[in-house]
């Protein structure tokens, strides 16, 4: 359980429970922005974004690719509820390059079909920093 100085973060995906524990800060990637959060944080509700979900125990940092989903500070529980949560450890640069590329390659037709084509770029780049920094 969360102490006053610590956070206890709920990580959710539909397949499971990532993470339940408690953290010294975290830092979120926002709709619009990064979102860092501490002990003490007045009540909040956010939309996410893909990118690093940055969290710190114990003097540690961990870092994770999340996908979009949102976020809610309830006191001291932080719960993060994404489609997707994946540990920088886990992922490899050359799988994430390879996804990249076949997105580069999907053509594009339509105005909703490049706008997706160009979100789909954008996550792939984030996932492909973090792959890079997390080896």
């Amino acid at each position: 359980m969360a102490s006053s100085r610590t956070l206890q973060l709920v990580l959710v995906t539909p397949e499971t429970t990532l993470l339940n524990e408690p953290v010294d800060s975290l830092r979120l990637p926002m709709f619009d922005g990064q979102l860092g959060i501490y002990p003490s944080r007045a009540p909040a509700v956010g939309r996410l974004g893909a990118g690093e979900l940055r969290v710190t125990a114990g003097g540690a940092t961990r870092s994770y690719y999340i996908d979009g989903g949102f976020v809610q500070v309830k006191g001291a529980t932080v719960s993060v509820l994404t489609n997707r949560a994946i540990a920088s450890s886990a992922l490899d640069p050359r799988v994430v390059e390879q996804e990249l590329e076949a997105t580069r390659k999907q053509a594009a037709v339509s105005d909703e079909e490049f706008d997706r084509k160009a979100e789909e770029l954008a996550k792939a780049r984030r996932k492909l920093n973090l792959a890079r920094k997390g080896r």
